[in-house]
């Protein structure tokens, strides 16, 4: 009696274990570490930044609202891996 409900099970899991084994691999979550930036300059005509973080690298976003060149921010640095960039920047 217990028979063809043994086999089903097995089957079944027979195929979700086969199922498993062939999905893709996860990519990698891309690493983030906080920092503190300085607005070194503002292009009003794009509306866009320039922040300069402590180390010295430069990166370029759609300014916020209370920026004003000078202002300290404290952002995200994402390391992707087509390029490091600034995400999530409130002022600090």
């Amino acid at each position: 009696m217990r028979r063809p409900y043994v086999a089903t099970a097995l089957l079944a899991g027979t195929l979700l274990v086969g199922l498993t084994a062939l999905s893709p691999a996860r990519p990698a979550l891309a690493r983030a570490t906080g920092v503190i930036a300085t607005v070194s300059a503002i292009d009003a005509r794009t509306g866009m930044a320039t922040l300069t973080t402590e180390t010295g690298e430069q990166f370029t976003l759609p300014k916020g609202t209370l920026w004003r060149v000078g202002t300290r921010v404290e952002c995200d640095r994402v390391e992707d891996a087509p390029q490091l960039r600034l995400q999530s920047c409130q002022p600090w």
